[in-house]
């Protein structure tokens, strides 16, 4: 945010030799800038406070550099900074620095009467040293943040959140930030939607990345990476990514190291998450899995690098998996009417059955069981349910003409004689009979039956019977 009123702290008293208290000569410079916005300076030097900076709306907080500039709180009890109902703040080349220990957090920017937090623009921060979480955020929206680190801090390094079940977040951009060391989450997002998180990392956390509740939606992170989460315990067990319950999380490109547990783990009904181009490297002796998704979820994965073996449940598409395989569940279609039903390949080494390679072809649709059709005087069959179709004749019927069928698909109708027997069946004039195959009568047996096969030419709409073998 662009000012040309700028106030430097050492002009109302501060000092910046870190022992002295320069908590109210910095909120003095803070509260002197005009509504319409200002620029708040702190030279090179350690500022001592001992109770909360409060922020505006309208003003630029600005160091000389994240190193050079720190603002040091000495309380274990009180925040670093903090602000309500925050709209355009501008924070730059600062450190905010905690005790070490205690209740406090390292910025804080909350809501009382507005739906959101407007246009925060935060580049080059630093936060460390504090007892609970590093940033926490209250529904941020249309924001960026850009090589922000929160360190050694406790509970979350980020807790980025909208309202639980209510409002949500939205439109912020995490470029190049950084969480590093703490309790629990290195990046906490619950309630957010349509964001997006790029080169950012997660370095010794409980969990990299916690992305959480449905109303967490459109989070994509890309070229984003964790190395070297712990085991915390209290369910911050060393994962990468925990995807839970949120709606279309997308990984593109990302990265985990040395992880002692899940680099990924997709649980609580989470929707549409996609996963491509994923590299696990040298992931613990403790890690079972490189990828965990829940039954209940839904994910596509592709080409990615992964050590340890994937566990996939719920709705999984994977393309080139751990052994260069395909797997796919639900429904495959090839080329022209060829088709697939179940999973092609559905553990880390398939069989070769489980394999669709160039030789393995369908050349009609196939069911993988009969139809039952419904004995009437005119026998109906859908064809575009099957290719062997099954009934058991309770009078004389007609087979009627089929229904949706496809060219050059093959049929075969099992006709079953009930206890009676003696049962007749004619064709409806879509058939027809060539020399070899001139009649089709049944064998009169009760409960025998008897086999008919006829392929179905387009262009003739014809089906034209080819086999017919009786009296099994």
């Amino acid at each position: 945010m662009a000012s040309s009123y700028w106030i430097n702290v050492l002009d109302y008293g501060a000092t910046g030799n870190g022992s002295t208290d320069d908590t109210t000569a910095i909120q003095t410079a803070i509260d002197a800038v005009p509504s319409s916005g200002g620029t708040v300076v702190f030279p090179a030097g350690t500022y001592k406070i001992s109770s909360a900076l409060v922020a505006r709306s309208n003003i630029v907080l600005a160091g000389v550099s994240d190193g050079a500039s720190v603002i040091s709180q000495s309380s274990t009890t009180n925040n670093g900074l903090t602000g309500s109902d925050i709209t355009r703040l501008t924070i730059q080349d600062l450190t905010f620095q905690g005790p070490g220990s205690g209740s406090g957090q390292g910025i804080a920017l909350t809501r009382v009467s507005n739906p959101a937090t407007v246009s925060l623009d935060f580049t080059r921060v630093t936060v460390k040293y504090f007892g609970d979480t590093g940033i926490d955020l209250s529904n941020p929206i249309v924001s960026t943040f850009t090589s922000v680190t929160s360190a050694n801090n406790g509970n979350h390094g980020w807790n980025i959140h909208g309202v639980s079940g209510g409002a949500a977040g939205t439109s912020c951009s995490f470029v190049s930030c950084y969480a590093d060391t703490v309790t629990n989450a290195g990046f906490h997002i619950d309630t957010m939607a349509y964001c997006s998180f790029v080169s950012c990392a997660a370095d010794y956390c409980g969990i990299g990345y916690e992305v959480t509740g449905s109303g967490s939606q459109g989070i994509s992170f890309t070229g984003c990476g964790t190395e070297s989460d712990m085991n915390q315990g209290g369910g911050y067990n060393g994962y990468g990514w925990k995807i839970n319950a949120a709606i279309s999380v997308g990984l593109w490109n990302c990265f985990t190291y040395n992880s002692p547990n899940s680099s990924v783990w997709v649980t609580g009904n989470a929707r549409a998450v996609s996963i491509f181009g994923f590299a696990e490297n040298a992931p613990a002796a403790s890690a079972t899995n490189s990828i965990v998704v829940d039954a209940g979820c839904s994910a596509t994965l592709g080409d990615f690098s992964n050590v340890k073996p994937l566990s996939l449940a719920g709705y999984t598409n994977v393309t080139n998996d751990t052994s260069g395989g395909t797997v796919a569940a639900g429904f495959v279609y090839g080329a022209g009417s060829a088709y697939y039903e179940g999973n092609v390949s559905t553990t880390a080494s398939p069989t070769q059955a489980q394999h669709l390679t160039r030789k393995d072809y369908v050349d009609s649709k196939a069911a993988p069981a009969p139809v039952t059709l419904t004995d009437a005087s005119t026998i109906a069959t859908n064809a575009a349910l099957g290719n062997l179709f099954r009934v058991t004749l309770g009078g004389n019927r007609t087979l009627g003409t089929p229904t949706n069928p496809t060219d050059g698909q093959r049929a075969t109708w099992e006709l079953i004689q009930d206890a009676t027997g003696s049962r007749t069946l004619t064709l409806s004039s879509a058939f027809a009979l060539g020399s070899t195959i001139s009649s089709t009568t049944l064998t009169t047996t009760a409960n025998k039956r008897d086999f008919l096969t006829a392929v179905y030419n387009a262009s003739k709409t014809k089906w034209y019977v080819i086999a017919f073998v009786k009296g099994y």
